[in-house]
């Protein structure tokens, strides 16, 4: 079959802030559907005005998050217009299934990892009229007799993730009129190594795509993937996008040893726990060796019966954070630490210690976000009945959408904006980037004035 995948627009933070990474979800459905012999398209749509083309598609898949949810449901009205199959999948479909069948514009829901649930529905869809989708594990449909929505089981996760191909890495990148600030050069290639987390924070949907099983790819199978990056199309740098890459440190110094080995010193960025840094410090140092210049770290919060009440487990903490930065900075690995304000009990004291506290430890980025409650997640259930708002584009984490005891919206927002323009505008920011020059991984002073200029975008468009 003809098949265009679509991946609708994400948001004013992401056509503005210049970010440009091709989304994994749609590049991994690209994959396995091309190794089964259908045809396939991708298109990023980049700025609200951009469409896709529908030319020559027999089904248009469409993968999205929550923010993109609604620019999801105007290309699935678009297509249907035009006679098209219509399938959705991505975080927002699989914890909204119902909300997603309602619309009328969308035939089939996907839930969680959606590649072998693609193969089997397509196959399906192209059987004709003796199709029973009743019998495709993990998606959810309408049943045309009764007119109700069906949830089917839900599928078992892929246990073998080497036997996933490698992302679809061909796209038609689609921007509009007013799109001046995005690079249009791609520079930076996302790649995964595992899948699945095993903690529980209450504000993550990671589970309801991936599972709480944390499952690995081989070094052999990742490696040769980075290889073939760096060959097809001369990558300059690569991220590592799990959401804990640390989280088996022994895994961790395999894969990086073996690509000092190799020499494919690429990988410039990850994502991990300060916790696990801690644990194994010399993770740090030989990640360093390999190339890496930034860690992502989920900070949250230096007050512990804020972190509590996120469910961050393990060993999260303030003293915890604090050395993983540190170590981050002794091997010369700038972090880029992610904050939280907005959890229901927090005071105005809590969020005014968490800025300064941003700026005590001085990572590379602070992210600076307002606690958000996606369908499907624990936060979604406990703050369901306080919530003000279900404008998806304002769950793009900058924008206050449930009621807190001491906050409200519009102050959330304005604390948010003034904790970037605080911590951005420090006189040591200024004078680092004035006598040290620019680092991967902390932004010169053009960044931070495009940084401040997307946030107020932001806003402009909300």
């Amino acid at each position: 079959m003809n098949v265009l995948l679509v991946s609708p627009y994400r948001g004013a933070i992401f056509e503005y802030s210049g970010v440009r990474i091709q989304p994994l979800g749609v590049s991994y459905i690209g994959s396995v559907l091309k190794a089964a012999e259908h045809n396939v398209q991708i298109e990023l749509l980049e700025n609200l005005d951009s469409v896709p083309d529908f030319t020559g598609a027999d089904v248009v898949g469409i993968s999205c998050n929550t923010v993109q949810f609604k620019p999801g449901l105007k290309v699935a009205k678009a297509a249907k217009e035009q006679g098209k199959i219509v399938i959705m999948g991505g975080p927002h479909p699989t914890g909204s299934p119902i909300e997603t069948l309602k619309s009328g514009y969308v035939d089939y829901a996907v839930h969680a990892e959606g590649e072998v649930t693609m193969i089997e529905l397509l196959d399906g869809i192209k059987s004709g009229k003796n199709f029973d989708p009743s019998k495709v594990l993990g998606i959810s449909w309408i049943d045309k007799e009764s007119g109700t929505i069906v949830n089917n089981p839900k599928r078992l996760l892929i246990q073998n993730l080497n036997n996933v191909p490698f992302p679809l890495r061909e796209a038609n990148w689609k921007y509009g009129k007013d799109s001046k600030l995005v690079s249009k050069k791609i520079i930076e290639y996302p790649l995964i190594t595992t899948r699945g987390c095993p903690y529980g924070c209450s504000f993550c949907d990671v589970h309801l795509l991936s599972g709480k099983r944390f499952r690995t790819r081989s070094i052999e199978n990742t490696v040769r993937e980075i290889e073939e990056i760096i060959t097809k199309y001369s990558a300059e740098r690569i991220l590592i996008i799990d959401d804990i890459i640390n989280f088996k440190n022994e895994r961790l110094i395999e894969l990086f040893e073996t690509l000092i080995k190799r020499d494919l010193p690429v990988v410039r960025w990850v994502m991990g726990r300060s916790d696990h840094l801690v644990k194994k410090p010399e993770t740090a140092e030989i990640m360093a060796k390999a190339g890496v210049r930034q860690m992502f770290i989920g900070i949250e919060s230096p007050n512990e019966r804020i972190l509590k009440a996120y469910k961050k487990g393990g060993k999260a903490s303030l003293d915890y954070s604090i050395k993983a930065v540190e170590l981050l900075k002794q091997n010369d690995i700038e972090t880029w630490g992610a904050f939280l304000m907005g959890e229901p009990s927090e005071t105005e004291e809590d969020i005014k210690n968490t800025i300064e506290f941003a700026k005590f430890i001085n990572p590379g980025i602070a992210q600076f976000s307002i606690l958000t409650p996606y369908p499907g997640t624990d936060l979604w259930f406990d703050v369901e009945s306080k919530i003000i708002t279900k404008d998806w584009n304002k769950y793009d984490a900058m924008h206050s959408v449930f009621k807190t005891e001491n906050f409200g919206p519009e102050e959330l927002e304005q604390i948010l904006r003034k904790a970037y323009m605080d911590f951005y505008r420090q006189p040591k920011r200024i004078l680092k980037e004035i006598f040290k020059g620019e680092h991967y991984g902390r932004p010169n002073l053009k960044k931070i004035f495009e940084i401040l200029k997307a946030l107020k975008i932001v806003f402009q468009h909300a």
